[in-house]
């Protein structure tokens, strides 16, 4: 029996378990924010990355997921963070951008992104040029505009056009622009942009790689050398990842390619069949040989054309479309993506919250839109309720 008083025993029993050759096959989740070492030496070491003490400079389940993802990206390393816009915001600070700068991205990408870059130029005094990067004069502008910075969406969110990130890194290299590519709409399943000529790849892993809906992740894959400062600024800042969230994207992500399959093969069958419908006006979805970018997208992605679908309902004004969501049986109205059931959004009033009516109207984000994560439902099912949803928005 312990000679150690209650108070102490309760404080310190249990820390450590007894040795054993055992390998478990679900990594375990190290919660401890704090390590400890009999040797002063190997503390010491610890303190310079060289093994976990603190969870703010490095921890175990961080550690697993950036492996992970870094193999699924095909990239030397990967850094992450508490949110897919903490990510964004990383790859931003990390240019060293100066006053007179010039930095690029999607006119008609993300409305947050969109928010957060305007706010970050303006107050570094930085040019910052909303562009329509699908478009085949992209490549073109930024060798007129010679950016220090490019950021793409490889899917952009929410009206689905592709760009081609080939061209746009050539465009790139010549001007000594870094790329940055978010990634979350394909996920690594469907494109690794790094292999396409990208100096980054940004994951909301909310989304597709956690694929549950039950936790905030972000993360940037690169070269060690491009992800030293980021990995720097990380330890300073403090926006870390938490190591249950950490074991939840781990555990989402080794069904990553299995799940994303479906996904991707329900949404093309979605979008084929919302195409034959006279109740919409446009359905957007880069697998559909009218969509502008199919050739693009064939080129560029893998695996199918995405697991995202858009449309615009003939004639629907915002409270239509709000109606329109409310009259849903099966899907789920939500300002997400990337989980098993569908999720269906008014893009107008979520993805693009952030723009100006005047970014929007630009962007051709209108009122009537409505975006559409495909889950793992039977994807009849999926179009009867969309349809249904849309023919009903008008029933009192």
């Amino acid at each position: 029996m312990s000679s150690k008083r209650l108070k102490t025993v309760a404080v310190h029993a249990g820390s450590r378990l007894a040795d054993s050759k055992s390998q478990p096959l679900v990594p375990a989740i190290h919660m401890s924010t704090v390590g400890w070492f009999d040797s002063s030496e190997d503390l010491d070491g610890a303190l310079d990355g060289k093994d976990y003490v603190y969870s703010r400079i490095s921890a175990q389940n961080t550690a697993l997921l950036e492996e992970a993802v870094a193999a699924l990206e095909g990239a030397e390393a990967c850094v992450s963070y508490a949110s897919g816009m903490a990510a964004l915001r990383a790859v931003f600070e990390a240019q060293n951008l100066q006053r007179g700068d010039r930095v690029v991205m999607p006119g008609d990408g993300y409305g947050v992104t969109r928010a957060l870059y305007k706010a970050l130029c303006a107050r570094m005094g930085v040019e910052l040029h909303a562009l329509s990067l699908s478009e085949a004069q992209a490549p073109g502008r930024i060798m007129e505009l010679r950016p220090k910075f490019v950021l793409a969406e490889s899917i952009t969110n929410p009206l689905l056009s592709v760009p081609d990130i080939r061209a746009l890194a050539q465009a790139c290299e010549k001007v000594g622009a870094a790329l940055a590519v978010d990634a979350t709409f394909p996920s690594p399943y469907g494109q690794r942009a790094l292999s396409l000529g990208a100096h980054y790849a940004v994951q909301s892993a909310t989304k597709w790689l956690n694929g549950h809906s039950d936790a905030l992740v972000g993360t940037v894959s690169a070269s060690r050398e491009r992800l030293a400062p980021l990995r720097s600024m990380r330890l300073l800042a403090g926006d870390v990842l938490g190591p249950f969230e950490a074991w939840l994207t781990l555990r989402g992500l080794r069904t990553l390619p299995v799940r994303m399959k479906a996904h991707c093969e329900h949404a093309a069958h979605v979008a084929r069949r919302l195409a034959e419908s006279p109740l919409l006006e446009r359905v957007y979805y880069p697998g559909l040989p009218s969509h502008p970018d199919h050739a693009v997208a064939q080129a560029v992605l893998e695996g199918g054309f995405g697991p995202m679908v858009a449309f615009e309902i003939k004639g629907a004004d915002r409270a239509e479309s709000f109606r329109v969501l409310e009259a849903l049986r099966l899907a789920r109205p939500g300002p997400s993506l990337g989980d098993v059931c569908t999720l269906v959004m008014h893009a107008a009033s979520a993805s693009a919250r952030r723009l100006t009516p005047e970014e929007r109207a630009a962007a051709g984000i209108r009122e009537s839109l409505i975006r559409v994560s495909v889950g793992l439902e039977d994807p009849d099912d999926i179009v009867e309720d969309l349809l249904g949803a849309v023919e009903r928005r008008g029933a009192p």
